[in-house]
């Protein structure tokens, strides 16, 4: 199944040890094809492809050492919602991920229709970033009709600068297919996407975006968690992951999503 996920219409998502950002279609220079033409895709943290989870209130406590053993790499857990609501189980999943070793990174569920300062001072409030986390990110899922897209894009713009200078590092944009394809297709560039798509068929970008998490289910069944839970791919391998993390001097210097995109740019 997984190795399905990799590949549409011939074209290569991951090679071992790089990140491949979606919008180019070849492998890198200097990166051997593998010897049967596809790559060995598991959910080992030392191959070309890494699984995660996203946790929040619905799965409630979750076990997070039996989560450990079933080789998930980094999980992303709720934090807040619009400009008040918490989720009740952040403060628990943030510690306990981090005690049991998996790579940890807090999101916001972005309300169109909530004061956008609101939202930012919420979060803020809730998530202190340690180094080694990964960058903070706005899930951005839902419109509202009273609300033109433009004026929601500059809410999320608005949301994402002020998250940016506190944290010294740029928020990864989470969202669905079609509603980035509505919304979002073209406008952030300059940030890198999560896109969730239940689909074999990879997510598709404007070829001026990227994305590194691609959301390839919400059935997912993992030990530890009594209930569904998202899956999600990450496009590279440990490494590539931990540079993307935090790192101790992360206010003073460029941030580690610019670093990536620096390191593999797009042809």
């Amino acid at each position: 199944m997984i190795l399905s996920l990799l590949f549409s219409a011939g074209q290569k998502l991951a090679v071992s040890g790089l990140l491949l950002f979606t919008g180019y279609t070849g492998v890198p220079t200097g990166v051997p094809a593998p010897d049967n033409n596809e790559p060995k895709v598991t959910t080992s943290a030392t191959t070309s492809s890494l699984k995660g989870i996203d946790v929040s209130r619905w799965q409630k406590e979750v076990d997070w050492a039996l989560v450990k053993e079933s080789d998930v790499s980094f999980a992303f857990v709720k934090a807040t919602q619009g400009d008040f609501r918490l989720d009740p189980y952040f403060a628990r999943n943030w510690e306990e991920t981090k005690r049991h070793g998996i790579k940890r990174g807090a999101y916001h569920f972005f309300k169109p229709e909530a004061p956008v300062q609101g939202q930012i001072d919420l979060f803020l409030s809730t998530v202190t970033l340690e180094p080694g986390d990964l960058p903070p990110v706005l899930d951005i899922e839902v419109a509202d009709a009273k609300i033109s897209s433009e004026e929601m894009r500059k809410s999320i713009r608005t949301w994402l600068e002020a998250v940016t200078a506190h944290y010294g590092v740029k928020p990864i944009i989470y969202t669905g297919q079609s509603f980035y394809r509505r919304h979002l297709k073209g406008h952030f560039s300059d940030y890198l996407f999560w896109i969730a798509r239940y689909s074999d068929n990879k997510p598709e970008i404007h070829h001026t975006d990227s994305w590194m998490f691609w959301q390839y289910t919400d059935r997912g069944s993992v030990s530890g968690i009594n209930a569904a839970v998202d899956i999600n791919f990450f496009a590279g391998d440990f490494e590539t992951l931990a540079q993307l993390c935090l790192q101790d001097n992360a206010i003073a210097q460029e941030s580690p999503l610019q670093q990536l995109k620096h390191m593999y740019p797009k042809p």
